[in-house]
């Protein structure tokens, strides 16, 4: 039974090991300096009297900086496009 098993962990825990591009990783900072410089908490943010940007917003630019793009990149994408920005070219 064991051995009927260990397949199946080990296809749930196949993203944890994924390789991670550093094109990327590259990609997710450019995103998470958008972010910390125009939307995040930042000096700028706080001049503007903006509240400074949203906990997802945070996580997901900490993530990038950690070198885990996956799940990041979506989010800020979103969060940027949202507020009007253009992304950085990719690659």
């Amino acid at each position: 039974m064991r051995a009927a098993l260990l397949p199946a962990l080990m296809l749930l825990a196949a993203p944890a090991f994924a390789q991670v591009s550093p094109g990327d990783v590259a990609y997710c900072n450019r995103l998470a300096d958008l972010y910390d410089r125009y939307l995040g908490r930042s000096e700028i943010a706080s001049v503007r009297g903006t509240p400074g940007g949203s906990l997802e917003g945070q996580v997901a630019s900490a993530q990038c900086r950690q070198g885990q793009p996956a799940g990041a990149i979506p989010v800020l994408e979103r969060l940027l496009r949202n507020n009007g920005f253009t992304l950085p070219p990719r690659g």
